[in-house]
Parts: structure tokens; C-alpha cells; sequence
């Protein structure tokens, strides 16, 4: 298994041993962090704008952004340190793809339950 086969299966396990949103989210920064050795944030889309949300491993300029969509709409975006080679941006990609539905932060949702 390729380190990015490893990051996708661990945050596949975070998403399905969490039981909140939160714990999803913050578990996933925090192991995209400790896998590439740098600053990974996380920015939700709120009101049409770019709100900063948790932020695990050192700070320091941003050097790629990857969208976040769920059901096909802007939710969020990773934001990290790292430059990003075109395999660890697909593995972004595809990790971004497994958290969107914990992204839904200042959506209304009209009263309607949601689950995800």
C-alpha cells in the first residue's frame, strides 16, 4: 500500500470510528499534518465567503488550496503548507471527498434533520 493508500484508509477510519463532525474534522487535519509535515487548515464556505477553521501542525504561508464540495456545492477547502505534487494532491482530493458531508458549518438546512 503507497503512503497515499495509507492516508486515505486512515481517514476513512477516523470518519467511521467518529461518532461527531468535529472529531472527524480535526481528526483529519490532524493526521494530514503529522503525514506530510506541515501546517493543514481547513476554511469553510459561510455566506458565500472563506471562514478559518481548525489549523493542526506549523504555521506559515499557504501553498495549495483544495476544494471541498458537498453535493456538488463549494463547502470548504483544504488549505496547506505543503506544496503539493500531483499524487498528494489527489490524495487531498480524495480525502476532501470522504469529509465534505462534516463540512456543512453556518449552512441552513431549513429545518430539515440531516444526516450524513
Amino acid at each position: 500500500m503507497s503512503h497515499d493508500a495509507d492516508v486515505v484508509a486512515a481517514v476513512q477510519a477516523i470518519v467511521d470510528g467518529a461518532e461527531e463532525a468535529d472529531q472527524i474534522l480535526l481528526g483529519t487535519i490532524a493526521l494530514l499534518a503529522e503525514r506530510y509535515d506541515a501546517g493543514v487548515g481547513l476554511r469553510f464556505v459561510e455566506a458565500g465567503i472563506f471562514s478559518d477553521g481548525p489549523w493542526a501542525g506549523p504555521a506559515g504561508a499557504t501553498s495549495a488550496e483544495v476544494p471541498i464540495h458537498y453535493d456538488g456545492e463549494l463547502v470548504g477547502e483544504f488549505i496547506t503548507t505543503a506544496a503539493l505534487a500531483d499524487a498528494d494532491r489527489a490524495t487531498f482530493e480524495t480525502v476532501a471527498g470522504l469529509v465534505g458531508d462534516y463540512c456543512l458549518v453556518g449552512w441552513d438546512i431549513g429545518g430539515e434533520d440531516w444526516e450524513p
